[in-house]
């Protein structure tokens, strides 16, 4: 592992980023005064000495032990950039599902893309218990003049993910009573989803063979499983990636497995949307 990474790994709350922005603007404010008064008053030499040894010695020392004191190192920092990744990064991209209204302009006048409007986005709301490395999601996902839902858990262990996608028991009943479907949920999901899992099972073949190594690929677990949350029975399709190691600390590598994610989801949502109705 590089410096840059084992940098990386570290982790500031968010009260030590404002507490070191205020203390900078303190000490700032007080060395450019013992500086002036040093410069223009010729009865205080002194002050210039002290704002110079301000700025030089004691302004550095006290960040450094500021910083050391609150931050996060080692497995405590990998726990809490997870939870962050799993918070706010995954749920930040998914949001973006929905495809949008598209409103083209000459390329002249795109000094900065448009925010995507609110009615556009997909409504994610999260559950997670601090120092775990899981997360449920409820994705609402608008569909005409109405909402396609999806219930999602991403469990994130360092250089492995899974992705969990849970299907209401009672909801599949009815399609499957609706198309008079006699087989499994396992065959009603698998013909409703069939290109999407075809991509994934290519994707995996190639990142197994070495063939291509720059992507993430999903290995479905063969058996679809039976869970009961919160009082509800739910059929749940299971996917398995390894991802790099440095995933929950790299931005590049967050953002990545983030989007890759959305792509893969809204790739199931289009596919068949009746399921998620």
């Amino acid at each position: 592992m590089n410096i840059s990474n084992q940098v990386q790994m570290i982790f500031i709350p968010w009260w030590i980023r404002i507490l070191v922005a205020v203390l900078v603007l303190v000490y700032v404010g007080l060395a450019g005064y013992l500086l002036h008064g040093g410069l223009i008053a010729g009865d205080k030499p002194d002050w210039f000495a002290a704002g110079t040894q301000l700025l030089g010695v004691g302004f550095p020392i006290l960040l450094v032990a500021i910083v050391i004191a609150g931050a996060s190192f080692g497995e405590r920092s990998i726990i809490r950039r997870t939870e962050k990744m799993l918070v706010r990064t995954i749920p930040y991209h998914l949001q973006f599902i929905p495809e949008e209204t598209r409103r083209f302009a000459d390329f002249r006048s795109h000094s900065r893309p448009p925010m995507t409007a609110q009615r556009e986005l997909a409504q994610v709301s999260l559950f997670m218990s601090r120092g775990r490395c899981c997360a449920d999601y409820i994705l609402k996902v608008p569909n005409n003049d109405a909402y396609l839902t999806l219930n999602l858990r991403v469990e994130l262990n360092v250089k492995r993910a899974n992705i969990n996608v849970a299907f209401l028991r009672s909801h599949l009943d009815q399609l499957m009573a609706g198309e008079q479907f006699d087989g499994c949920y396992g065959d009603f999901l698998r013909g409703k989803f069939s290109h999407s899992l075809a991509i994934e099972a290519l994707q995996a073949r190639e990142h197994s063979t070495g063939e291509d190594r720059s992507t993430i690929a999903y290995a479905f677990n063969s058996e679809f499983l039976s869970r009961t949350v919160d009082g509800q029975d739910y059929v749940v399709v299971v996917a398995s990636t390894g991802v790099s190691y440095d995933t929950v600390w790299n931005p590049s590598e967050r953002v990545f497995f983030a989007q890759d994610l959305m792509f893969m989801i809204r790739a199931f949502m289009q596919e068949c949307p009746e399921i998620f109705e």
